[in-house]
């Protein structure tokens, strides 16, 4: 499993992908989907925010400003769409999220969903570690980081003076 710094260093590869939250509580899957162009479908959701899940278009919606972490999963089933769907549905199971996605598996791949081998395959690839993960930072965080920052330039600063005066 490879972490990723930014959205934008996300990979655009078909993959099912998580929402996590839970800031402060306990940590959740808030919403599961699926996307042919990984990096376009998640930057669509947490920078422009205008996927029907974000937009408040559906009865239920995601806060992007809520979601602490995305984890995705590719595999080479995924690049067929019939396999990414029905993927996701067994995902779905495994990972039980809050939100779905409005999408389902048609009759094809409720056939594929049918196939002990595949649906085994998937069962075990949403159960061990996905394939990338990132971390959301809260503005919290964010203030958090920049005062630890501030302290070591104030001490840096300090010793440089110190050195300074020593040299003087």
């Amino acid at each position: 499993m490879r972490d990723f710094s930014t959205v934008y260093d996300l990979p655009n590869v078909p993959a099912v992908y998580a929402f996590y939250s839970g800031g402060r509580g306990p940590k959740y899957v808030a919403y599961v989907g699926i996307a042919g162009r990984l990096k376009q479908r998640i930057v669509q959701h947490v920078i422009r925010r205008d996927s029907s899940v974000t937009t408040g278009t559906s009865a239920v919606n995601l806060n992007p400003d809520q979601v602490t972490s995305l984890s995705w999963w590719v595999h080479p089933d995924f690049t067929e769409t019939v396999g990414l769907k029905a993927a996701e549905m067994v995902a779905f199971e495994v990972l039980n999220p809050a939100l779905r996605s409005r999408a389902g598996a048609d009759n094809a791949g409720l056939t594929m969903l049918a196939d002990k081998e595949f649906y085994n395959k998937m069962k075990s690839l949403f159960t061990g570690n996905p394939s990338g993960t990132i971390k959301f930072y809260s503005l919290s965080d964010a203030i958090k980081g920049i005062n630890k920052l501030k302290k070591r330039v104030d001490k840096l600063e300090e010793m440089i003076a110190k050195l300074h005066s020593r040299v003087t």
